[in-house]
Parts: structure tokens; sequence; C-alpha cells
């Protein structure tokens, strides 16, 4: 399992482009945050999401750009997605 970790650490390290989940302020609900000199090229791909809580990755599907701009803070490129909701594969197995 370390050599697994050791490998998502090392692509992480190549990629120009950084996601992560955001919170939605206008509807509720979440976006996803891309961050990286062409974020706004996503649309209808599947990218890995990183999770706040720990280092695991989540492969999300983006469907629309909400909104495209610079960070106030960074000035880096930014675009926010909708995307494409998991499925609760567990909901139906789980005995009342």
């Amino acid at each position: 399992m370390a050599k697994k970790e050791e490998t998502a650490t090392a692509e992480g390290a190549k990629r120009t482009h950084k996601a992560s989940y955001a919170k939605d302020k206008r509807q509720g609900g979440y976006l996803i945050r891309v961050q990286g000199p062409k974020s706004n090229m996503f649309v209808g791909r599947t990218v890995p999401v990183s999770k706040k809580d720990s280092t695991d990755e989540d492969q999300i599907e983006l469907i629309e750009i909400v909104w495209s701009g610079k960070d106030d803070d960074t000035g880096a490129p930014v675009t926010l997605y909708k995307f494409k909701p998991k499925l609760k594969e567990d909901r139906d197995s789980i005995p009342f």
C-alpha cells in the first residue's frame, strides 16, 4: 500500500492543475474548484479531486462551468464547475 501512496504523491507533484471541493455560497451545496493555467478546459472530463480531510482523491466528472476568473489572493486562473454526483451504492444494501 505504501507504493500506491508514493505513486499518488509523485503524480500530484507533476500536475499543473489542482481540483478541490468548494462551497456554493449562492445556491448551497458544493462545486469543484480547478486552479491552474488552463483551468477552464475540463468540461466533460473526469478529474482527480482532492478531499479536505485526507490525502485521498475522488474521480469526479465535471459537467458545466459556473464561473471563471482570477483568484483574489494569488491571481492564478480559477474555474468553478458543477459536477456529476456520485451514486450511493450502499444505500439499498443497508438493512432497516
